[in-house]
């Protein structure tokens, strides 16, 4: 089946085991209150009725049926939580094929960042984005390194870590019940992810309650037991014995006190922790065939003991700790038996054990995470094509298109820049696609670059580097007009192209170059810009209204290529068909489409 049919069926199947769910928990909750009920009739009838012994063992019966349902109504719960996590791992599917984008996570707009290469200009980020086509990660670690791998500002070591990471994705695109699973258990307790910074900073910090904590937390309950036994032996009196453990519980108050902020701040985190036990537990369970997958989920069992054992164990202590919320138990007991002590130093203990590999254990998670997502994609996508990587520095695409535009209204394009140092200058009238084209251009090579398949019938990459200038915005507040905006731009785009060199150089992609001044400071500037670029051993693509710029293609001696998009007439009909074509465009529609929105200019 498609991956349309794939999640419709998903989601009808949990939708149904959803909505029986939901009906038993309602028919446990009207059974317990009917039993909470009846057993309150008895006990009522007992005191003023004076029934016989059958209505106290009936009594007891209820007792028991009503306490025997709390762990099966708890059990069915945490049913519904899985069902609905896993319900909405196929009704987001839908939305990505569907581009339905209020229905996906919306997050990602906190990396956009002014000063990076591409993501801007390439919508990475933000609603529509590249990004929420992607992203079905469940953990901020996940969102995080999936984030990295779509802005990445090189390829790394090539091609290795890119056929490394494609290997990867192409195993999970396979393996859906593991991707869903991985999306269930992470979803099961909120939408949101857990921030696990406040955790790893506890996890990898070296303070320590004083020694003087673990001595008493022996000491006091010991005290407190042998006035008890010995107290009729050595002939202590009552208030000596009271006294005695009035000040060993003054001293748990006390001492517990202290350690109380860290047992309640570790406590607040338990969830996250239960979250990632889970998921981390179905790594270690996987059968990957990818080295990357096998390297990652290896990093969750080279200490000798499971990463979800560990966490696993965090849990547990954090659960002891949790006893302290009964306030007969935190007053009296706990302070008697140093509980919080106890607990706080079982917890340094697992910290010394295993805090410093926490980190790494999230890392691999979310690594994994990001590369499941891009999985989902590439199963949603099976039309889009596996790039081919090659050691020299060149892009050909074949009907090349723009993944973030639905497939029945996408035209795909052929663009060969076969090696370093050449161009595409792109002419065209308004709104006949040139953006687009430089825009499906880089976001492919992003996708490329990140592991996943790309909007073409197929591809062959270098080693590159993204650099854009396309949308550019001045500035009040730095008193930057949009020239010299776009002046910064295309020196960072510069700067890099000299830096990168020949072994790993720019992909330039460069949008209506220079249009913030006159035509002939135009022409002369932008082909100054496209020369630099070229002598530096980029290659990429500009649009551009003047025609000045074409005559590059003639000066460079075939290095620069000149292309056009153009607009079909009929009467006053206007449309266009988005096909790249040789040569430069012979026709324009600025006074055209000024008309057609009802300014009148004359012809």
């Amino acid at each position: 089946m498609d991956a349309a049919s794939v999640y419709e069926q998903g989601r009808r199947l949990h939708s149904s085991a959803l909505a029986a769910l939901e009906a038993r928990a309602r028919g446990l909750a009207t059974a317990r209150l009917v039993i909470a009920g009846a057993a309150l009739g008895f006990l009522g009838a007992l005191i003023w009725g004076h029934l016989g012994a059958w209505a106290v063992a009936a009594l007891g019966v209820l007792g028991v049926g009503f306490l025997a349902l709390v762990p099966i109504h708890a059990r069915v719960h945490r049913a519904i939580e899985r069902a609905a996590a896993a319900l909405r791992f196929h009704e987001r599917g839908l939305a990505r094929l569907g581009f339905a984008w209020d229905r996906l996570p919306a997050t990602s707009a906190r990396f956009r960042s002014a000063d990076h290469p591409f993501s801007g200009d390439l919508d990475v980020f933000g609603r529509a984005s590249l990004m929420q086509l992607v992203d079905a990660t469940e953990t901020l670690s996940g969102e995080v390194r999936l984030a990295g791998l779509l802005s990445a500002r090189d390829a790394g070591a090539w091609p290795e870590d890119v056929l490394a990471r494609q290997r990867a994705v192409r195993d999970l695109c396979g393996r859906l019940s593991f991707r869903e699973a991985l999306a269930t258990a992470g979803g099961v307790l909120a939408d949101e992810k857990p921030d696990p910074t406040g955790l790893l900073g506890w996890a990898e910090a070296s303070v320590r309650p004083g020694e003087v904590t673990r001595w008493l937390a022996w000491l006091v309950p010991a005290t407190v037991v042998g006035v008890a036994v010995l107290a009729p032996v050595a002939g202590m009196t009552g208030g000596a014995v009271t006294g005695a453990t009035l000040t060993a519980m003054a001293v748990g108050v006390l001492v517990s006190h202290r350690l109380a902020p860290t047992l309640e701040w570790v406590s607040a985190h338990e969830s996250a922790a239960t979250r990632w036990r889970a998921m981390i537990s179905l790594v270690e369970r996987e059968a990957f065939g990818a080295p990357l997958l096998l390297e990652l989920r290896e990093r969750l069992l080279a200490s000798g003991r499971r990463a979800s054992e560990e966490i696993a164990a965090l849990e547990r202590i954090v659960d002891f700790a949790a006893a302290r919320h009964n306030e007969v138990f935190r007053f009296i007991i706990g302070p008697l038996l140093m509980w919080d002590v106890h607990c706080a130093w079982a917890l340094l203990r697992w910290r010394d054990r295993s805090g410093a590999r926490l980190r790494g254990w999230l890392d691999a998670l979310g690594e994994i995470e990001a590369l499941a997502s891009l999985g989902g994609f590439a199963f949603e996508r099976p039309d889009f094509a596996w790039p081919e990587t090659a050691r020299e520095p060149l892009l050909e695409a074949w009907s090349l298109g723009h993944p973030l535009i639905p497939a029945d209204r996408r035209v795909g394009n052929d663009v060969l820049l076969r090696s370093s140092g050449r161009a595409l200058v792109v002419t065209g009238s308004n709104m006949s696609g040139k953006s687009t084209l430089l825009r499906a251009l880089g976001v492919n090579t992003v996708l490329a670059l990140a592991g996943a398949p790309v909007c073409a019938r197929a591809m062959r990459l270098g080693p590159l580097r993204v650099s854009t200038s396309m949308r550019v915005e001045d500035s009040l507040e730095q008193g930057v007009s949009h020239f010299y905006a776009e002046l910064r731009r295309l020196k960072r785009v510069l700067d890099l192209a000299r830096e990168s060199g020949r072994t790993q150089p720019v992909l330039f992609l460069l949008d209506e170059i220079l249009h913030g001044t006159n035509s002939r400071e135009r022409v002369v500037g932008a082909c100054a810009v496209v020369r630099h670029l070229l002598a530096a051993g980029a290659l990429g693509a500009v649009s551009t209204h003047d025609l000045g710029i074409t005559a590059l293609e003639a000066e460079l001696g075939g290095v620069v290529q000149n292309a056009h998009f153009e607009e079909q007439v009929s009467g006053d009909a206007m449309t266009f068909d988005y096909v790249l074509r040789r040569g430069i465009v012979q026709s324009s529609n600025a006074l055209r489409l000024m008309r057609a929105v009802g300014i009148d200019v004359p012809e």
